[in-house]
């Protein structure tokens, strides 16, 4: 049941981002569930525990995207996992609002300029406007800090 978990949990939130979110968009923009998930959960439990729930969110969400090639998320989602799991533990040895904010908008703008770089590379037109960037960033903040707490509450260790 543990390695069917991650997968139930993260198709149904592909699921609800593919269908729903689009809806709900703010200047083109709109909350990414599964790096918010990985953030919430690289920070919470490590980032080793967090591996499984990188590759099949990163999977999912490139197999739903109609521009990402295989791969590509999963290395972002790798990235920004690590990178949440290092300043959350080393940087900041508290976990308080300030450094989950921080955490939380410095792993979507990683994600994000992540994506920008390796579609450059691959020459796939991807230019998302600094508008667009700055509301992924304020609505995955608006997303990540009451899921981050609820999760945090909650949890079992």
């Amino acid at each position: 049941m543990k390695i069917l978990l991650p997968f139930i949990i993260i198709f149904l939130l592909v699921i609800f981002q593919t269908c729903f979110y689009p809806y709900l968009n703010i200047c083109g923009a709109f909350p990414n569930l599964i790096l918010i998930l990985v953030l919430t959960l690289s920070i919470l439990y490590g980032f080793e525990k967090t591996l499984a729930w990188i590759i099949i969110g990163g999977l999912f969400l490139d197999v739903f995207s109609y521009k990402n090639p295989i791969g590509i998320s999963i290395l972002g989602l790798f990235l920004v996992g690590y990178l949440a799991y290092f300043f959350s533990h080393n940087i900041f040895k508290k976990t308080n609002i300030l450094s989950v904010l921080l955490i939380g908008g410095g792993g979507t703008l990683i994600y994000t300029l992540f994506l920008y770089l390796i579609f450059l590379i691959c020459r796939i037109n991807f230019y998302p406007p600094v508008n667009q960037i700055i509301s992924q960033i304020g609505y995955n903040l608006f997303v990540f800090v009451p899921l981050f707490y609820l999760i945090k509450k909650f949890r079992n260790d």
